[in-house]
C-alpha cells in the first residue's frame, strides 16, 4: 500500500490548526487513557489481520484499508488534547448550503467544517449512499472528519463515517456529523455506507463495523428521520480470521419487515470446510423478517478458494413479488464476469449465470520495493492515480408497469479502446525499514503497458436469468485514433413510473481525458438512453489533500468505489436523487446531490 506521507505531516497539519492565530479556538477535551489504550489496541489488531491475508485478498479487500493507522499517532493526538491546546471547530449544526444555486444540485456536507482542524488539510467526503421516502432523504458517506470528531470530541468508538438529512426532497440539507459508532471504544464504524427507509420516519444505516469480538456488518436504525441514530448493531459477526467488505442493502417492498444485506468475506481462517486450508473469498447473505431486529446466519451465494480467484462487490434488489436478486464480480484466472442469482423469501440462491464478461479500465499499477523489488500491491487506476475497482450496480423494476419485474445490470467497462502504456516510475519516500542506498527511488510503480479506457455498459432481463446483449449507455463514443475518454462508477435505479436512470462520472469533454463531470442517462425500457450533464463546473482528481493523508485520512488513491442513486421507496414521487463526490472550488472533496425527473 503505498503509504508515502510521515506522521509529521499529521502532527505539523493539527498543530498548525491549533496555534492558528485570530482562530475561534475550543479547548480539547482531556483524554480518556482507557479509551485511548483501547484505540491502540483495536488499530493495531487490524494491522496484524490484514497482513496475514494473502495477495489478491489484500487486493481485492477495500474497506479496512483505510484502518491502517498508527497506535504512535494516537498517542500524539492524545497528547495533544492533554496539554490543553485549542483548536479551531464551527459547530456540526446547520449546514450552510454553499449553493451554487443551479437546477438540482445541492451541498450534502457541510463544507464550512473541511478545514476546522488544520490549515494544511482537509478532509473528505465520498462514497455515498442515497434513500428517500416522500420529502425526507437521508445520504449517508465516508468522512474522514468524523475520525477527528469522534477521537476528540466522542466518548465511545471511532466512526469514519457521516451523514446529511433532508427534509424538502433533497433541496437542502443538513450534516448531522459523524455517525454514532456507539458507547465501547473497540468499536469502529469504518464507512461502506447504505442507507436504507421504509417510511420518512424510519431509516436505516448499514456499514462496515468492527467491534471487540470480530469483524461485522453494522446496522443503526433512526426513527426521526436520520436526525438521530441507534447504536450500531452487529448484522453478522465473525471472529478476527475474517474481514468482511462491501455490504449492500434492500428492504422488500411487498414486505417492509424483510431486510436483505449481502458482503464480502475475507477468509483468512484455512478452515472452511469450503475450502479447507485455502485462501477464501465468499459472497454472502443475511436475511431479518423482523425490520432489522435479528438477522439469520450467512448463506453462500457465490464462494472462490485459492490465491487466482476471488468475489467482491456484491448488489441486491428486489422485485414486486419479494424476489431478491444479487449480482456481483467473480475474478477468474483468465477473466471476469458480472454474474447473477435470485432468491424467493425463504428459498435457496438459484444457480447463477453470468452476464457478461467485464474488461477492468484505467492501467495496472504494479508497486515494487524492497532490496529484491517484492511486489507490495497490484491495483487498477484511473488516469490521476485513482482506484476504479467496483464498478457495478444493479436495479429491478417494482413499478407494476409494463416493464415490472425487469432487471438491470450496469457496470464501467473498458472493452471498447485501449491505448499502450510505457511503464514509467515515480519518485516516493523511502519507507523507514529500507536503507535509501539501494535505489533512488523505492517503492517503484510501473504501468502493465495499456490504458484501457471506460464505458458504461448495461444488460437487462425480464427474468433474471437470461440477459440482453450487452449495450451501451453513454451517448459518445470512443474515438478511432488517440486517446479515449473514461466513464466511470455507474449507479442505477427505477421509479414508480418505470423509468430507469443511470448516473456517472464522465470525461468525454476533455481531450485529455483528465477533468471529470457527472452525466445522468434515462429509459423507458433499458433500450434508448437520454444522456445530460449534471450542472457542476469540472474538476480535476485531485487527492492528498486529505488531513494526514493516508492511513489515517484516506488513501490518495481512494475516491470512492460507488455513489448510489435512488427513487422515492414509498412511490409517492417520481423521479431521482443521488449523490455523489464534487471537488468544491477549494479543489477540497466534498458531496453534492443531484435531483431530476
Amino acid at each position: 500500500m503505498r503509504t508515502r506521507f510521515l506522521w509529521l505531516v499529521v502532527v505539523m497539519g493539527l498543530l498548525g490548526a491549533a496555534l492558528a492565530p485570530g482562530a475561534a479556538g475550543q479547548t480539547l477535551p482531556k483524554p480518556n487513557p482507557d479509551r485511548i489504550n483501547a484505540f491502540k489496541a483495536k488499530l493495531a489488531q487490524i494491522s496484524d489481520r490484514y497482513a496475514k491475508l494473502s495477495a489478491n485478498q489484500r487486493m481485492l479487500l477495500d474497506g479496512e484499508k483505510r484502518l491502517g493507522v498508527s497506535p504512535q499517532v494516537i498517542d500524539k493526538l492524545a497528547a495533544m488534547a492533554a496539554s490543553g491546546q485549542t483548536v479551531t471547530r464551527k459547530q456540526f449544526s446547520d449546514m450552510m448550503n454553499d449553493a451554487q444555486k443551479l437546477a438540482g444540485v445541492a451541498s450534502v456536507n457541510d463544507p464550512s467544517t473541511d478545514l476546522d482542524f488544520s490549515a494544511y488539510d482537509g478532509v473528505t467526503q465520498s462514497e455515498t449512499h442515497t434513500a428517500m421516502c416522500g420529502n425526507q432523504v437521508v445520504v449517508g458517506f465516508n468522512d474522514s472528519g468524523s475520525i477527528l470528531q469522534t477521537i476528540f470530541f466522542g466518548s465511545g468508538g471511532l466512526s469514519f463515517s457521516g451523514a446529511a438529512v433532508s427534509s424538502d426532497g433533497g433541496k437542502t440539507f443538513h450534516d448531522i456529523g459523524a455517525m454514532n459508532p456507539g458507547p465501547d471504544f473497540n468499536n469502529v464504524v469504518s464507512g461502506d455506507p447504505l442507507i436504507t427507509c421504509t417510511d420518512s420516519s424510519h431509516f436505516f444505516y448499514t456499514q462496515l463495523f468492527e467491534t471487540g469480538s470480530g469483524s461485522a456488518i453494522g446496522i443503526s436504525s433512526s426513527s426521526d428521520g436520520g436526525n438521530t441514530w441507534s447504536d450500531p448493531q452487529a448484522t453478522v459477526l465473525k471472529d478476527f480470521s475474517h474481514f468482511l467488505d462491501k455490504p449492500w442493502t434492500a428492504i422488500d417492498p411487498s414486505n417492509t419487515q424483510r431486510v436483505y444485506i449481502t458482503y464480502t468475506d475475507f477468509d483468512g481462517s484455512r478452515t472452511s470446510p469450503g475450502c479447507g486450508k485455502q485462501s477464501r473469498t465468499a459472497i454472502e447473505l443475511v436475511v431479518s423478517n423482523d425490520g432489522g431486529q435479528h438477522f439469520s446466519s450467512p448463506v453462500i451465494i457465490d464462494e472462490q478458494c485459492g490465491d487466482n480467484v476471488g468475489v467482491q462487490t456484491s448488489h441486491v434488489a428486489f422485485n414486486s413479488h419479494s424476489v431478491a436478486y444479487i449480482a456481483w464480480h467473480r475474478f477468474n484466472p483468465t477473466n471476469t464476469e458480472v454474474r447473477i442469482t435470485h432468491l424467493s423469501a425463504g428459498g435457496s440462491p438459484a444457480p447463477s449465470v453470468a452476464v457478461d464478461q467485464k474488461v477492468f479500465g484505467g492501467d495496472i499499477l504494479v508497486v515494487l520495493g524492497g532490496s529484491d523489488f517484492e511486489t507490495l500491491e497490484v491495483e487498477e487506476d484511473l488516469a490521476g492515480q485513482f482506484r476504479n475497482f467496483s464498478g457495478l450496480d444493479l436495479a429491478v423494476d417494482h413499478s407494476g408497469g409494463p416493464n415490472d419485474g425487469a432487471v438491470y445490470v450496469t457496470w464501467d467497462d473498458g472493452r471498447n479502446k485501449s491505448t499502450p502504456d510505457l511503464a514509467g516510475f515515480s519518485l516516493q519516500d523511502n519507507p523507514p525499514d529500507q536503507p535509501a542506498v539501494l535505489v533512488p527511488f523505492s517503492p517503484l510503480i510501473l504501468t502493465a503497458g495499456s490504458y484501457f479506457y471506460t464505458d458504461v455498459m448495461l444488460s437487462s432481463s425480464k427474468d433474471g436469468v437470461h440477459f440482453s446483449p450487452t449495450i451501451q449507455v453513454n451517448s459518445d463514443r470512443q474515438p478511432k485514433f488517440g486517446g479515449g475518454h473514461d466513464h466511470f462508477q455507474p449507479a442505477i435505479a427505477v421509479d414508480q413510473t418505470g423509468t430507469v436512470a443511470v448516473c456517472w462520472y464522465d470525461r468525454r469533454n476533455d481531450p485529455k481525458n483528465f477533468a471529470i463531470e457527472r452525466f445522468c442517462a434515462e429509459s423507458k425500457n433499458g433500450n434508448g438512453w437520454n444522456n445530460f450533464r449534471v450542472p457542476i463546473a469540472p474538476f480535476a482528481p485531485l487527492h492528498r489533500t486529505d488531513f494526514g493523508f493516508f492511513p489515517l485520512g484516506v488513501n490518495p488513491a481512494f475516491m470512492g468505489d460507488y455513489d448510489g442513486l435512488t427513487t422515492d421507496f414509498t412511490g409517492k414521487n417520481k423521479g431521482f436523487i443521488g449523490a455523489f463526490e464534487w471537488m468544491s472550488s477549494g479543489m477540497n472533496p466534498d458531496a453534492k446531490a443531484f435531483s431530476f425527473q
